[in-house]
């Protein structure tokens, strides 16, 4: 796995503000990152043997090898020096992992990732800024994302963990912004409401609009194809958890005091606004 920190300007770098240093953009030496890193970062995204890892600057191969090797999943390097994706292919071969993984000389703005159920990255923030929209957009609601060192500027990470080094885990949410119709069928008697929801990422905001009034959506959230909420109607709250699939959502409603929640199910059609 690289970085993308040119060894002929690191002094420069260094004694660069902050800001400016971070934004070299640039060619650069092969940094690897530990076995420990490795295996944080992997962790952090809970591999499973059904997953594909796709690795961003993928170096000599030890990420995508280790999912494979330790966690028996598939995986794809992306990495642009044509020398280090031959000495991945060759350490594949060591490692008794090449019928699972694969290595493409490939740059990692333009390589296609919709394929991908976890992408690992460990790039300078210029290459995270200008990757942060387009796995966004391209990966699948539930993807994982794990970002080593440095975050997206304006994606919120849903977990900050800080092992020898900082990483930060994306879950890649559904895309629930529009206007929706929504129904519960309570005991047979079944209630409607036109919901309208806004999204920036994982984080949701809206409000149902019912005869007499609205009520706010609170503490609406979305995560990977899971989306909760609560509206408060009369002397109830009634707490929404559901599964997204495109321009359908469904799922249950609980409600009541203490422990014993009468339950019903509910569902939502999108009737404007784009679905993904």
């Amino acid at each position: 796995m690289r970085v993308t920190l040119a060894g002929a300007l690191f002094a420069m770098a260094l004694a660069m503000p902050a800001s400016s240093a971070q934004d070299l953009d640039v060619p650069t030496p092969y940094l690897p990152s530990t076995p420990l890193n490795v295996d944080e970062m992997l962790r952090l995204a809970s591999v499973t043997p059904g997953d594909m890892v796709y690795d961003l600057g993928s170096g000599d191969g030890r990420v995508v090898i280790a999912a494979a090797r330790d966690y028996g999943a598939r995986g794809v390097g992306i990495e642009l020096d044509g020398k280090l994706v031959a000495e991945s292919a060759e350490n594949a071969r060591r490692a008794g992992v090449s019928d699972r993984v694969s290595f493409r000389q490939a740059d990692v703005l333009t390589v296609p990732l919709a394929d991908a159920s976890i992408v690992t990255l460990y790039l300078l923030p210029s290459l995270v800024r200008k990757l942060q929209d387009r796995l966004y957009g391209e990966l699948k609601p539930g993807a994982r994302i794990v970002a080593h060192d440095y975050p997206f500027p304006d994606w919120q990470a849903d977990r900050r963990v800080a092992v020898s080094k900082t990483f930060y885990l994306y879950t890649v949410p559904a895309r629930v912004a529009g206007a929706w119709k929504l129904g519960v069928d309570a005991a047979g008697a079944a209630r409607t409401y036109d919901l309208a929801l806004e999204q920036r990422y994982q984080q949701v905001k809206g409000a149902a609009r019912v005869q007499g009034g609205i009520l706010p959506a609170f503490e609406a959230r979305v995560s990977g194809e899971r989306i909760s909420f609560i509206l408060v109607d009369g002397d109830y709250s009634y707490r929404y958890d559901g599964a997204v699939r495109g321009d359908r959502m469904e799922g249950a409603v609980r409600w009541g005091y203490g422990p014993r929640q009468n339950e019903a199910r509910w569902q939502a059609m999108r009737i404007a606004g784009a679905g993904g």
